[in-house]
């Protein structure tokens, strides 16, 4: 995604970065602790299949709360509170990416957390807390995990493994379509249950492609900024209305995006 860096000049993403990463790992380290005692969580349900906590909403808050501080002028988006703040600069923040994993013991889930600017994904953090590993990326200047360059795979179509979101508020007929399609290319599939962090995944060469028709902006903000710069071919997931949407995600390594692309798009 080729993007003009010039509307970031009197934007401070040196400071912005290293908050965004400090919060991040802050708010891994509170989600942990409730993942250590989910047990005794109240759970709620917002839709089918679609699960909520009370560590979701304070892990939010925590974040909000630290980078409002830091940055008061910033607008903020998150799954649990909505919009707050108005302006050029937002944060996108999914506290506990993964809920469902995470209220069952599955430990595929992580925190998210991402920043447009002028509506472009520019800063990406999804910090597996599990597993300590954070996978930071900022527009321009690649992605890592933990530090190390992260750069997509390079893996043919026949080796290659994509994950397929999925929820109920999706047509279960397209979703098989998709899945018979990519089988019938020789394409493995999964669903893991967290979209950030298979987009970070992708980034890191330890899947070839991710895609969901049906997906809201807190899932994957951060995560394209990490495929973006680990050289994914991604969609422009923001163009035109902004964070405040639902849409189709796609990131695929180069070797696997043109047939990911055509099995999704039927």
């Amino acid at each position: 995604m080729g993007v003009c860096l010039n509307h970031m000049d009197n934007v401070d993403l040196d400071l912005r970065f290293a908050a965004g990463l400090s919060a991040t790992r802050d708010a891994g380290r509170a989600a942990r602790r409730f993942f250590e005692q989910r047990r005794e969580l109240t759970i709620e349900l917002k839709g089918a299949q679609d699960l909520v906590s009370v560590a979701d909403r304070d892990v939010e808050r925590l974040l909000v709360a630290q980078l409002s501080a830091a940055f008061p002028d910033d607008a903020f988006l998150g799954e649990e509170h909505g919009h707050q703040g108005g302006g050029r600069i937002c944060w996108v923040i999914d506290p506990i990416d993964g809920t469902t994993n995470f209220v069952r013991g599955i430990s595929f889930w992580c925190v998210s957390v991402g920043l447009l600017v002028d509506n472009v994904p520019t800063l990406g953090f999804v910090y597996d807390t599990i597993r300590d590993e954070m996978f930071a990326g900022r527009l321009g200047h690649g992605a890592t995990c933990n530090g190390r360059a992260m750069q997509v795979s390079q893996a043919v179509l026949s080796r290659s493994r994509v994950n397929l979101g999925f929820s109920l508020k999706q047509s279960p007929e397209r979703f098989t379509g998709v899945v018979q399609r990519l089988v019938a290319q020789g394409v493995e599939f999964a669903r893991y249950g967290s979209a950030a962090l298979s987009l970070a995944y992708v980034a890191d060469g330890r899947l070839e492609g991710f895609w969901e028709s049906r997906i809201n902006s807190w899932d994957v903000c951060a995560g394209l900024v990490l495929a973006t710069e680990a050289g994914a071919i991604v969609d422009d997931f923001f163009a035109g209305e902004g964070p405040i949407r639902i849409n189709p995600c796609l990131a695929a390594a180069p070797g696997v995006a043109a047939a990911l692309r055509s099995a999704t798009s039927g």
